[in-house]
């Protein structure tokens, strides 16, 4: 029994604890967040318009569309970003509740034989 519990509450919860480490890991590759925060202000899917050899009027046009492209690609990895922090609390929440009742289970389990066994003898 205390091989067990040994094996519970040591090796298996080291595991467990890598397993939602990865599956962290796995989460901020997945929202692309390091790509996200080191691009932020760049333009949005490489849509640059060059204004190289026009007039002014079409510099100021081009200077323009390429600000709005700017805007917008911050605003979809903003949201991304936005996006991956409610998915990453909502795990860390379950990751939480998780544990507990990963610890919690065997000694449920011995309570549950202990009242099992008392029900059973009438005490």
């Amino acid at each position: 029994m205390l091989l067990f519990f040994t094996w519970w509450y040591n090796e298996e919860l080291k595991n467990v604890l890598k397993y939602f480490e990865t599956f962290f890991e796995y989460l901020f590759d997945l929202f692309s967040v390091r790509i996200c925060f080191s691009t932020l202000f760049a333009v949005w899917r490489r849509d640059k318009v060059n204004y190289k050899g026009l007039p002014i009027k079409d510099i100021f046009q081009a200077w323009t569309m390429n600000m709005a492209s700017r805007l917008v690609g911050a605003v979809v990895k903003i949201f991304t970003i936005f996006a991956y922090l409610l998915v990453a609390i909502s795990c860390l929440v379950f990751v939480i509740v998780f544990l507990l009742a990963w610890l919690m289970f065997p000694l449920v389990i011995l309570a549950l034989i202990y009242l099992g066994i008392k029900n059973i003898l009438g005490l």
